[in-house]
């Protein structure tokens, strides 16, 4: 990680560390740390910054939902979904719509129409 990426890499290890002690204060003010550097680093036009930054908003959507934050979560996935579909990154979308099935779930909905809707359309990708 290191040396694909050093300077975002210890912000994002933050994140990771406090994500694993289960510190939310600490786990978003690195993440979104890492968004701000992503941006202010102008790297637009560099293909990998779209998949960075959408991979950046699903991280944002994972600690929302692991801490049970189901609308700030549904926010970040939005966010995600977007940024995926402007960048073409059917991977991230694939994610993403694994972490809205487990959002859904965890709001109590029915998930069923939305897995038979989306996972042959994405599948396809």
């Amino acid at each position: 990680m290191l040396k694909f990426n050093p300077d975002f890499a210890e912000h994002y290890l933050n994140y990771l560390n406090s994500m694993r002690v289960q510190d939310i204060f600490l786990s978003a003010h690195s993440l979104l740390h890492y968004f701000d550097r992503l941006i202010l680093s102008g790297n637009e036009g560099n293909e990998g910054y779209g998949r960075s930054l959408c991979y950046a908003a699903l991280n944002l959507a994972s600690l929302h939902c692991s801490f049970g934050h189901h609308q700030q979560a549904d926010l970040a996935l939005q966010e995600a979904i977007r940024i995926a579909q402007k960048s073409n990154d059917h991977v991230c979308l694939q994610h993403c719509l694994s972490w809205l099935y487990t959002l859904e779930q965890m709001k109590g909905s029915d998930s069923t129409v939305l897995t038979e809707d989306s996972v042959p359309t994405s599948a396809c990708q």
